[in-house]
């Protein structure tokens, strides 16, 4: 019975683990597609407006509550790669963001977990 309830929450814990990580990796993906629109990099939600991640039911909500952060940057480069050191976009709102362990989108969209610690570095201060 221990075995199946560990086996249970490691499948849920799995579970919402790729759904944040599709989340970040959306974001960051609309952080370029707007700027591929406008010329100019968003600064704001509604600067997000018409990117596939705001037509996804429920996402602009997402973004206003700050279940998910987006670090408004001014000076990305508009390949992705040459951004790799930057990050995008990261969890506000989970279990382990709560616990120093914050999932990030990077500037070149790998989704990696992060230490407050290095979001500290980095001058990005956790919500």
């Amino acid at each position: 019975m221990v075995a199946l309830a560990v086996a249970f929450v490691c499948i849920e814990v799995d579970i919402a683990t790729k759904s944040i990580q599709f989340d970040l990796r959306k974001i960051g993906e609309s952080v370029y597609e707007a700027h591929s629109k406008s010329g100019k990099w968003p600064a704001q939600i509604a600067d997000l407006e018409g990117t596939e991640y705001l037509k996804m039911p429920q996402r602009r909500t997402m973004l206003d509550e700050g279940v998910f952060v987006v670090v408004w940057q001014e000076d990305l480069d508009p390949n992705p790669a040459v951004n790799a050191n930057r990050v995008l976009a990261y969890d506000n709102s989970s279990l382990l963001s709560r616990f120093g362990s914050v999932w990030v989108c990077r500037g070149d969209l790998r989704i990696e977990r992060m230490s407050a610690k290095d979001m500290q570095a980095l001058k990005i201060r956790v919500q």
